[in-house]
């Protein structure tokens, strides 16, 4: 009996001893995975983690329609039958764009070449990398060993702008987050003016060769009129010096009718040409006073007062539930072990 009751209170302190540890270890872990990472994340959030402010801004990039175009193409190639000139009235309606020139802007804001403009204008590699921003998201905080183009360029992608498009309704819209709200808002406003610029000139070089080729078209058809006018001035003179002969042939005045009839209607056909030559430039002067692409904003980059990152109770919080969250994992298996062990 007394054997027995020493086998029960050794077996009893041996599995208080092992609770003992096991509790131990638990507080150990969620000392590792809760109260450690609780800790640092309020003391980042709270003390070190700087403010970043964002400037939001919406436009539209709108193409122009093409029905009065290809109205007047379609009545122009009608009437010359296909002709070159027919060929340039078509290609007018070109002047409209699909919907992929509405990522033009996009494009160029996420571009190396708009980077290089800011570059010049704020100094961003400066303003991105100083020490008066937290190590965390500052340029060269972490990678400090790599601080060239090409990682500023990321950067600038990953943490500078941000180009989300909405296919239903056409809008982009476009943030740029800042360690100042001005610096932020300027950022903004300058890639909207540098977009654009740039569609602008895309513009202007395809309203530019437009007109050249319809110009090149009214002048061979002029040079074409002013040959066929020459042949009939010296048709006439001919025709005069033949009526002051005594003598000629009886088959003179039959073929100077016919070549007079062949010289009437290279005329006419000169004529309609030159016509349809100088329609086709009116229409693209009328195109090329009209922007091919334009940039519609429908808000303006905002002004931030507050900051908006980072979302600091938030993060406390985060990083809070996920400790507790792995320190239950971590508990229930070297609870597991434990007893597995026991056995």
């Amino acid at each position: 009996m007394k054997l027995s009751s020493a086998r029960y209170l050794f077996n009893l302190a041996e599995q208080t001893q092992k609770l003992q540890q096991i509790s131990i270890l638990r507080n150990r872990l969620f000392l590792i995975f809760v109260v450690v990472p609780t800790l640092l994340s309020v003391i980042y959030f709270g003390l070190i983690a700087s403010n970043i402010y964002i400037s939001e801004s919406r436009f539209i990039v709108r193409a122009q329609g093409k029905d009065n175009s290809n109205n007047l193409a379609a009545s122009i190639s009608g009437t010359m039958g296909g002709s070159a000139i027919g060929s340039l009235a078509s290609s007018l309606g070109g002047l409209s764009s699909s919907q992929n020139d509405a990522l033009t802007a996009e494009n160029y804001i996420t571009s190396r070449d708009a980077l290089k403009q800011l570059n010049q204008s704020y100094d961003l590699t400066k303003a991105y990398s100083s020490s008066d921003v937290d190590r965390f998201n500052r340029f060269g905080g972490i990678v400090f060993w790599d601080k060239s183009q090409e990682a500023f360029f990321q950067y600038y992608l990953k943490n500078i702008v941000s180009v989300t498009h909405d296919d239903q309704s056409g809008i982009t819209t476009l943030s740029v987050n800042a360690f100042t709200p001005v610096l932020s808002y300027e950022i903004n406003q300058k890639l909207n003016d540098l977009s654009e610029d740039l569609i602008n000139r895309l513009n202007a070089r395809a309203r530019q060769d437009m007109l050249q080729f319809a110009q090149n078209e009214v002048d061979l058809a002029r040079q074409k009129v002013e040959d066929t006018n020459q042949k009939i001035y010296q048709f006439r003179n001919n025709e005069l010096k033949f009526s002051d002969k005594s003598v000629a042939s009886a088959n003179s005045p039959n073929n100077q009718v016919t070549l007079y009839q062949q010289l009437a209607s290279e005329k006419q056909f000169a004529d309609r040409n030159l016509a349809a030559a100088l329609a086709t430039m009116e229409q693209a002067r009328i195109e090329a006073m009209r922007k091919i692409l334009y940039i519609e904003r429908i808000a303006q980059p905002s002004k931030p007062d507050m900051a908006m990152e980072p979302k600091r109770i938030r993060g406390i919080i985060t990083i809070l539930v996920l400790g507790l969250f792995f320190w239950g994992i971590a508990s229930m298996v070297i609870t597991g072990v434990k007893e597995h062990h026991n056995q």
